[in-house]
């Protein structure tokens, strides 16, 4: 049986919360029944578990209208479509082998130019080429109108490429911080904050500075700061500004993991869902993002089918920071579905082709992950055995300075010499509260904190009793 409208629905399927919003916004039809398919389609981009039906006694050529309606104006407003269509200028420009029909589409541009865009920088670069290509063929009233653009925001190109660099310097220290921890980054925080509001500077910085921020704020813990600037940005992504869909996707795996630090889950899932619909070079940390989700949701078995589906992603990932989040949550996927052997022989496998890389980038996701699936073995000993081997008490104490700090190997390890007659349940209680109880006063921490004490509760669970009692929990 043919289905209606099955090409306009897997369309309608496609379109993305923050475009509908946009797509509201500009729309002017006349005709109600245009107007009503373009509303129904702005509740289900926000309602995909629970979408309407189009209306299949409309007329399927209004259908076909709207379809054209809509990617015209998302095209239109793409910052990477007006990338892409900046670079092929260039190279026609710089090739001798621009056209006529290109020039005209060109001087359009330049003629209804209003400052700032998104790709003001790569546009300039694109005129000052151009200005080249005119002189030398003695076009001068041509000359003189792309002569005029560049000297009218000549400043304004200076101001955005000492921006840039500038934002180079910052990202070293943010990133330095993160990996490293041999650095701080908070002297940029207010630089950044006032390139990210300033609407005369050009959308790519102001883009750039608001990833930076995010890295920032959460290395430093402050998901309330990062809250308020991405509620601006929502604000500014529903008004087609720094639109594209690849700036969504980012967007959206960046609100899935506000929204977790605040233990908002059911909204984390939902951005979660949004993140994952097209595959580019991030799918894989959105999709592991996606997944430690659903895990902390109880849909173990979604997390480990959406893994299983972007494992051949995985292996060719030449990411290495990406790939062992995936293993490690992976694993994790395969430990609570109760198929913790396999999960140990998957993580040994990777260790051993990939030790190097684990130790040197991330080595407390993959091993918070493999210490779990031994734990569930009850093999207590391994656990021992390979916190020595991999010297992960000198790396944990060597972490303990950073923000994101948490002592969940220090207490699979003391758990598991417990469990082998090494320590007393004594000395087992103090190793928690001393490592545990100067993070409960960190909301986001605290509930990660009471995640790792359920896990432990699994062996120990009169200990963990009275642990909790201690803590007050």
């Amino acid at each position: 049986m043919k289905v209606q409208l099955k090409k306009f629905n897997e369309f309608a399927e496609k379109i993305l919360p923050h475009e509908a919003s946009y797509l509201l916004s500009i729309e002017n039809f006349e005709d109600e029944e245009k107007k009503s398919v373009l509303s129904k389609i702005a509740f289900n981009s926000n309602n995909f578990n629970r979408p309407q039906a189009y209306d299949t006694n409309i007329d399927k050529r209004k259908y076909s209208g709207i379809k054209k309606w809509i990617d015209q104006k998302l095209n239109d407003i793409s910052v990477d479509n007006h990338f892409e269509w900046i670079n092929e200028m260039d190279r026609k420009v710089v090739t001798d082998a621009i056209t006529p029909e290109d020039e005209v589409a060109l001087f359009k541009t330049l003629k209804k130019y209003e400052h700032p865009i998104y790709n003001f920088m790569k546009y300039y670069e694109l005129m000052l080429n151009y200005r080249h290509f005119l002189l030398i063929r003695l076009r001068y009233d041509d000359h003189k109108l792309v002569n005029e653009f560049i000297t009218t925001y000549k400043d304004a190109y200076t101001k955005s490429m000492e921006v840039n660099e500038k934002l180079h310097q910052a990202t070293v220290d943010i990133i330095d911080q993160y990996s490293m921890n041999n650095t701080e980054s908070r002297h940029w925080e207010n630089w950044l904050t006032e390139v990210f509001y300033d609407s005369n500077l050009d959308g790519s910085n102001r883009y750039l500075a608001i990833i930076r921020l995010t890295f920032m704020y959460f290395n430093y813990r402050e998901f309330d700061k990062l809250k308020v600037l991405y509620d601006y940005l929502d604000e500014l992504l529903a008004k087609g500004l720094f639109y594209s869909r690849r700036i969504l996707y980012n967007y959206y795996a960046n609100r899935l993991m506000l929204h977790s630090k605040f233990d908002v889950l059911q909204q984390a899932e939902e951005y979660g869902y949004l993140s994952i619909r097209q595959k580019n070079a991030d799918h894989l940390q959105y999709l592991t993002n996606f997944s430690s989700i659903l895990l902390r949701r109880g849909k173990i078995d979604e997390a480990l089918s959406l893994m299983r589906e972007s494992m051949t992603e995985m292996k060719t990932s030449h990411n290495f920071h990406n790939k062992i989040g995936f293993v490690a949550f992976y694993v994790k996927c395969l430990t609570l579905n109760g198929q913790s052997a396999d999960g140990e022989r998957y993580a040994e496998s990777f260790l051993r082709l990939n030790k190097e890389q684990v130790l040197t980038k991330r080595w407390y996701i993959f091993f918070s992950a493999y210490l779990q699936t031994l734990l569930r073995q009850e093999k207590y000993e391994k656990v021992i055995q390979s916190c020595k081997k991999y010297r992960l008490l000198i790396r944990d104490k060597e972490d303990q300075k950073k923000p994101i700090y948490l002592p969940t190997i220090k207490w699979y390890y003391e758990m598991s010499k417990y469990m082998e007659g090494r320590i007393d349940e004594d000395k087992l209680i103090a190793a928690i509260m001393d490592s545990g109880t100067k993070y409960l006063a960190t909301h986001h921490k605290s509930a990660v904190i009471k995640d790792l004490l359920d896990d432990l509760k699994i062996h120990i669970p009169h200990i963990i009793k009275d642990v909790k009692s201690l803590l007050d929990y």
